[in-house]
């Protein structure tokens, strides 16, 4: 995707932070390569297939929300691991579901081996990351409610078609995309010394995903309007705030209430002005940044906070940025 897609100079993500997650990023996937090569030979091969190449962006979330709480750098990352292999297996039950023939460039793990093998890789992969995150009574409890969220989420993505709403799109994304981060930023308050923090930090990383799946969301919006055909979500018919939040312009109306109704995407395809959902997606991105920095009131002064709030936006850029490639 070669057009602006609408996030301002100011947004891209510092270089400190890139540093910082370039360096935490090779440490993980070293502990990761490690703990992997410990499982039986049958089963190592099959688990590092599931995982892939991802940007593994919540591992170090945790690590990030771990170090700025003065926490354990081997306990962030064995939770770092649980998160990573549910989120890569929920991915390959999400592609079995949808139909989706590829993910990152490859074939699906469905397509290369077959749906059964696949869905039990899956199966493997998050039973195996549960029992890595399970260092404590409170870190198994907070994995096994974000398993539930992530399921929760994937059901109401088509049970909340008909009573469409911008809170049921915001309560469904909260489950879906945010249960993820929220839980990678809760962990890493739960492994460290101020576990009185895990609230605040759940919240945090809940509008980290927030943010995360609206430019998700409005990549699909995109994509759709420069190619003029539907993609992502806009093809399976799935209202998402960054399209219905064009009724604000009142000449969109109609097309969003077709959509809405019927799934069908031609209208906004033709009629939405590029520039206009540009508008739209940083007016909506802009107060979950501003409530972020709230949730990190508690945390002490560091040069990891300071990370820390960089986050959010730097998270959706760095999507942004994968998706121009």
């Amino acid at each position: 995707m070669k057009e602006s897609t609408g996030l301002k100079e100011n947004l891209i993500i510092s270089e400190n932070l890139n540093d910082y997650y370039k360096e935490v990023r090779a440490e993980f996937q070293r502990h990761l390569k490690r703990e992997i090569s410990e499982e039986s030979k049958d089963l190592a091969p099959l688990i590092e297939k599931g995982v892939g190449e991802g940007k593994q962006l919540r591992p170090v979330l945790c690590r990030l929300v771990s170090d700025s709480l003065g926490g354990d750098a081997h306990l962030a990352f064995e939770c770092g691991m649980a998160l990573e292999l549910i989120h890569c297996g929920t991915l390959i039950h999400d592609d079995w579901l949808d139909g989706d023939k590829f993910r990152r460039e490859a074939p699906a793990l469905w397509k290369e081996l077959g749906p059964r093998m696949a869905v039990l890789v899956a199966d493997l992969m998050i039973a195996t990351g549960s029992l890595h995150g399970s260092v404590s009574l409170a870190t198994g409890k907070s994995l096994a409610r974000c398993a539930r969220n992530l399921t929760e989420g994937a059901i109401a993505d088509f049970t909340d078609k008909e009573n469409y709403s911008e809170s049921v799109y915001l309560h469904r994304i909260k489950r879906k995309t945010g249960a993820l981060y929220s839980t990678a930023a809760e962990l890493g308050a739960l492994i460290s010394p101020r576990t009185d923090l895990a609230v605040p930090m759940y919240k945090f990383g809940e509008t980290v995903g927030i943010i995360y799946q609206i430019t998700d969301d409005y990549l699909d919006l995109m994509n759709s309007l420069i190619t003029k055909t539907p993609v992502g979500d806009l093809a399976l018919g799935i209202p998402t705030l960054p399209v219905t939040r064009l009724t604000r312009y009142s000449n969109y109306k109609p097309s969003i209430e077709k959509f809405i109704e019927t799934g069908d995407a031609g209208e906004i395809i033709k009629n939405v002005k590029i520039s206009d959902a540009q508008g739209i997606f940083e007016e909506l991105i802009a107060p979950w940044q501003e409530m972020s920095r709230k949730f990190l009131e508690e945390v002490p002064d560091s040069s990891t906070k300071i990370l820390l709030e960089q986050v959010p936006i730097s998270f959706a850029n760095e999507l942004i940025a994968s998706d121009r490639n």
